[in-house]
């Protein structure tokens, strides 16, 4: 199975959802493909969310911002937009077997507290979609 999370800019919550998406997975012994790209990929990620995830144990290694040319887009099986920008410009691919939206708060000034509930949300959202409690 391939996932994929589309953000405006995949420098924070796209990127969060991937660093979650596949630590959790790994611990529930399941195997997807894990992505995360934007619509108007930004030049790096945040240097708070890299801190943010080290410190909460996220792999954060290798973490860049790329555009959906540069994932399977139409081999994804399960395509999670995070932005309203991301829903709105994201194509749908008759190869994508589920679609999502997930409404997260616009992370364009936010402090590490704001970013540290955000992670949390995107956590409990992840832990949904892969049926984990």
């Amino acid at each position: 199975m391939k996932i994929a999370f589309i953000s405006t800019k995949n420098a924070v919550r796209s990127i969060m959802a991937e660093a979650v998406a596949k630590k959790i997975s790994r611990l529930a012994l399941l195997t997807p493909e894990i992505y995360s790209a934007g619509v108007e990929p930004a030049q790096e990620v945040w240097e708070e969310v890299i801190a943010l995830l080290k410190e909460k144990g996220y792999p954060a290694e290798n973490l860049r911002p790329k555009g959906v040319d540069s994932i399977p887009y139409d081999q994804v099986d399960v395509l999670i937009t995070l932005s309203p920008e991301a829903r709105d410009r994201c194509p749908y691919s008759e190869g994508h077997m589920r679609r999502e939206h997930w409404v997260l708060e616009e992370p364009s000034s936010m402090k590490r507290e704001e970013l540290s509930r955000l992670l949390e949300q995107i956590e409990n959202l992840v832990r949904n979609l892969f049926k984990i409690s």
